[in-house]
């Protein structure tokens, strides 16, 4: 069984809350009792300020604490006394026929809870007996203190002199029945939310979960439709976070295929147009000589291997464009001086130059060496093709000229040629494969759109960047930049 990814974030989402809820509501149980023990011993310990007021009272009778010693019943009968009025002091004053501990239950709230106080004698006993007193010497004159000295004392003054110590041990655990039930009774409730808390859990899971799924569902069914060639498919994206960019990615992928699919189409139609045309004319010449129109003579031949001729550059071409679309061309890089490269391509097509009455300026040439990382014999390539391009397409006479110049790491490679120019909104095709301008469309001069495309890929192996732009000269000028070896 294969879960769906709205399942799991479910899960996930409600486990998470579930540990959360969980693990807070056994944390707060864990703690729960001493902190109730603490906010007891705390109470305590601040109620004895009404027995510190007793007790200076009594020390400053005869400015001793001999009376607690010759009366004992005195140092109990004090507490009790200021015990009902200090700690449990909802009924006021003590009438004189009330026994000696606190009078009846009442309430107290804690964290807005009732909690229900039930002061009895037991309880009051216990309390009383946990308060030590000390004297000024910190020696023990009434109470226990088999538990050590309580750690925090309050100081008992007389005119200003420290006359003793009054303290009381806290308490170790819940002893009084009603504590532990309160204590209980908190826990449970405390249970009860965490419990109401799942069924809330579950639904905000469950809608975040959905939440999160819709989109990601979307690009799923978007994505089998692309697999089933429905490249026109767009979605609408919505927010900014991951899913949105994801979206976005979506429909650039959609785009590009539509457009390489959109490529692909006129990619096949623009060979079929190059081939078609030479094997035409091929079959007309044949027909025209099986018939006896024509006479095989070298005119006829001619004309026959240059169509020939025509179509094995074009296969040629269409060879390369594709081993160096794949990156399957291979590249013999090493040192190499570009300018005496460049220089070396001009010699060896000077004289084709001279023949298609192309004059070429080579003056802006630099002198000095500029080495690159390079293959001598792909980067020739490049500058074939692109003298091949003017002299293809530059009206005769005509003017070249070849510039560079370096700067920044990079050496820059400029081929102007005379008219005819390009227009603006086809500079950014010619280096797409097959892509010749309509004027272009000469095949007594004009090639098959591929030797550009070619130059690009060459360009940008040698990780530099190729661009066309409208030469001063009042043709095309190509622009070459490639990386300097540091």
């Amino acid at each position: 069984m294969t879960l769906s990814i709205r399942t799991k974030l479910f899960i996930a989402v409600f486990l998470a809350c579930l540990l959360t809820v969980g693990g807070v509501a056994g944390f707060m149980q864990f703690n729960f009792k001493r902190s109730f023990l603490d906010y007891l011993n705390e109470q305590e310990s601040r109620s004895l300020t009404q027995i510190e007021t007793e007790l200076v009272q009594l020390y400053e009778t005869d400015n001793s604490w001999q009376a607690l010693n010759d009366n004992p019943g005195q140092w109990e009968s004090l507490l009790r006394t200021a015990v009902r009025s200090s700690l449990f002091p909802a009924n006021g004053e003590a009438r004189d026929d009330q026994p000696p501990f606190p009078p009846p239950p009442h309430e107290h709230e804690i964290g807005g809870l009732k909690a229900p106080r039930h002061p009895t004698k037991q309880r009051v006993d216990r309390f009383i007996t946990r308060i030590v007193l000390l004297d000024s010497a910190r020696t023990l004159l009434k109470g226990s203190i088999y538990l050590g000295i309580p750690a925090n004392l309050h100081e008992l003054k007389s005119k200003g002199k420290a006359i003793g110590y009054l303290g009381i041990h806290p308490r170790q655990n819940l002893t009084e029945k009603v504590d532990m039930e309160f204590a209980d009774r908190w826990q449970h409730i405390l249970w009860l939310a965490g419990l109401l808390a799942l069924p809330v859990t579950g639904i905000l899971s469950f809608l975040f979960a959905r939440h999160l799924g819709r989109p990601i569902q979307a690009l799923r069914d978007g994505t089998r439709q692309l697999t089933d060639g429905n490249y026109t498919l767009r979605m609408a994206q919505q927010g900014h976070d991951e899913l949105g960019q994801l979206t976005s990615d979506f429909n650039k992928l959609a785009e590009r295929l539509q457009q390489n699919e959109t490529s692909r189409k006129q990619w096949i139609a623009d060979i079929a147009h190059e081939l078609r045309t030479p094997l035409s004319i091929l079959r007309g010449e044949i027909e025209a000589l099986q018939d006896g129109i024509n006479q095989p003579d070298v005119q006829t031949f001619t004309s026959l291997h240059q169509e020939v001729s025509h179509l094995q550059r074009l296969v040629d071409d269409l060879y390369d464009l594709s081993m160096s679309d794949s990156g399957a061309l291979s590249y013999r890089k090493t040192p190499l001086d570009i300018i005496a490269l460049l220089r070396e391509t001009l010699t060896l097509h000077s004289s084709q130059l001279q023949e298609q009455n192309l004059h070429i300026d080579t003056l802006g040439i630099g002198l000095q060496a500029a080495n690159v990382q390079g293959d001598p014999q792909r980067l020739q390539q490049l500058f074939k093709n692109l003298l091949e391009n003017s002299l293809r397409y530059t009206d005769k006479p005509g003017q070249l000229r070849v510039t560079t110049s370096v700067q920044n790491n990079s050496i820059t490679i400029n081929f102007e040629d005379s008219p005819p120019g390009v227009p603006d909104e086809a500079l950014p095709r010619l280096f797409e494969r097959l892509y010749r301008v309509d004027s272009s469309r000469n095949r007594a001069t004009g090639g098959a759109g591929i030797g550009l495309s070619i130059c690009r890929n060459i360009t940008e192996a040698h990780e530099g960047s190729i661009t066309a732009n409208h030469s001063p000269l009042g043709g095309l000028q190509i622009q070459v930049r490639l990386p300097l070896k540091t």
